[in-house]
């Protein structure tokens, strides 16, 4: 017997399976069927999403019916789900904390090295069959340098472990968490005005919520180095994208990587897309098949166990 109608993204085969002896399920990629997604959402008992949002729309629309969103990752904002409406609606809501800790924490060290040793440009040069330009790409090593770790949860913690493996000096900002976190990894706690000016890489992994929405304006930009880099694989809204752009086309700040925009897809003209001293990533941090499968099966579980009548194991908020 069915526990109900489910909607979910395009998962791994096995997964669906193990779903459909369960659940009549509903697949639907968000970003190619937008309007398929939106008028499924208000018809299913759950919904397992990895980039679909979940609006108040949706929720109002569908009458009671809908019981749970269930995120496969870790992040959950308005920019996926609307937290306030289902706490109205009596709807749980539950990420997968720690799922993705170790693919985002490799991305950006991905980046890092990308931004620093030029490799999209150079591996153009030599497709190009420019070799003799090696010299344009006179690098930077990471080895006594420092990095400045926004946000010290999963992410930021296994961030700063592989700093240490690169010789590299740390700071961190995070008023949630206590000072002896960060010094029993050999770093410095410190306030954010003080870790922009003095890193050398500045790196986001905090949630987006009302105190962080832009967070890092034309004012903190301007505290950073020339010389140095920002690297965004949290959530677009963070950063200002326009305080971004000028300091980056001035090159007051070296270079920076994105893999999240404030609005996702961005709009093809964006004018950050004009710019050569930033490289992007369409969101990739958790897309790992280790991350993915840690994701969607935890998700997939708590869909289950709800729909059975029980609580879920990881609520992002408790309801009313």
């Amino acid at each position: 017997m069915s526990l109900g109608r489910v909607l979910v993204e395009k998962f791994q085969p096995d997964l669906i399976e193990w779903l459909g002896s369960r659940v009549e399920i509903v697949v639907v990629d968000p970003w190619v069927e937008p309007e398929r997604w939106n008028s499924e959402a208000s018809q299913v008992d759950g919904v397992i999403s990895r980039k679909g949002k979940i609006t108040r729309a949706h929720m109002e629309m569908s009458r009671g019916r809908l019981k749970i969103v269930a995120r496969t990752g870790v992040g959950v904002d308005p920019s996926r789900v609307d937290l306030k409406a289902a706490k109205d609606h009596r709807i749980w809501v539950t990420n997968m904390p720690g799922s993705n800790s170790v693919s985002v924490a490799e991305l950006v060290f991905g980046h890092l090295i990308a931004l620093v040793r030029h490799t999209i440009e150079a591996n153009r040069t030599v497709k190009e069959n420019r070799w003799g330009d090696y010299l344009r790409f006179v690098g930077t090593e990471l080895a006594g340098k420092t990095i400045g770790i926004i946000g010290m949860g999963n992410i930021g913690t296994r961030l700063a472990l592989r700093a240490r493996a690169f010789e590299m000096s740390l700071l961190v900002y995070d008023p949630y968490i206590p000072e002896s976190h960060v010094t029993a990894l050999g770093g410095r706690w410190v306030g954010l005005n003080e870790l922009l000016a003095g890193s050398d890489f500045v790196t986001i992994h905090c949630p987006l919520t009302d105190e962080t929405k832009r967070m890092i304006g034309a004012e903190e930009l301007s505290l950073m180095r020339p010389s140095a880099y920002l690297i965004n694989t949290a959530r677009g809204g963070i950063v200002d994208e326009d305080s971004l752009h000028r300091v980056l086309q001035r090159k007051e700040i070296q270079g920076a990587a994105l893999d999240v925009m404030e609005n996702e897809p961005p709009p093809h003209n964006h004018p950050l897309f004009l710019l050569d001293n930033v490289i992007f990533t369409p969101h990739l941090g958790a897309i790992t098949r280790e991350a993915s499968k840690r994701g969607e099966w935890g998700a997939a579980e708590e869909v289950i166990r709800v729909l059975e009548g029980k609580s879920p194991k990881n609520p992002v908020q408790p309801l009313p």
